[in-house]
């Protein structure tokens, strides 16, 4: 190469100067960007390698859970007069007297495949026997919950409180192809 087009050409001179270590200074500065992304790639892999276990096993988990819910609907209210006809029963038991029971199905928000009934109860008895009946309701079925409970004094009745107590109960029906029953 003649030197004498460098002599002439400033620009020419600057650029073969300038151009090497700035394409030396890029190249090494992509490789260590790619560097560390590679590292960062390779952290949330090992992250997620770590995690991929635990969550196979809480999946695992909760398919057995789901399924011991399935296999245990034997017992489990599917509609409107089993339910009336639990709680009548419940309420026996206890020795809660039901003066009121009104049951009513509504869809759940935002699910089709499943559906709340909702039970009022009335009803008087020693605020023991209330706590039994509630108890007993609870336990009895896995989707059954108290939505709320207002208890009033009511007399004397065999030396024990009486009261009158107004129960709301929720109950979750799931739709046949789902596990946890039929509605």
């Amino acid at each position: 190469m003649d030197i004498g087009k460098f002599k002439t050409s400033r620009a020419r001179l600057t650029a073969w100067i300038l151009i090497p270590p700035v394409l030396m200074a890029g190249l090494g500065l992509m490789s260590f960007a790619l560097r560390l992304q590679s590292q960062w790639q390779l952290e949330r892999t090992q992250v997620l390698a770590e995690l991929l276990p635990r969550v196979v096993e809480a999946r695992r988990a909760a398919e057995v859970l789901l399924q011991e819910f399935a296999d245990s609907e034997a017992g489990a209210v599917k509609n409107e007069d089993e339910l009336i006809s639990f709680l009548q029963n419940a309420a026996l038991q206890a020795g809660f007297l039901v003066d009121s029971l009104k049951v009513e199905r509504r869809g759940a928000p935002g699910n089709k495949q499943t559906a709340v009934l909702t039970a009022n109860v009335r009803g008087t008895g020693t605020f023991r026997a209330v706590q039994a009946f509630m108890s007993d309701v609870s336990m009895r079925q896995n989707l059954l919950s108290e939505s709320s409970l207002q208890v009033s004094q009511g007399g004397r009745e065999d030396h024990a409180e009486s009261c009158r107590a107004e129960i709301t109960f929720e109950l979750v029906l799931f739709d046949s192809g789902t596990a946890g029953g039929g509605a």
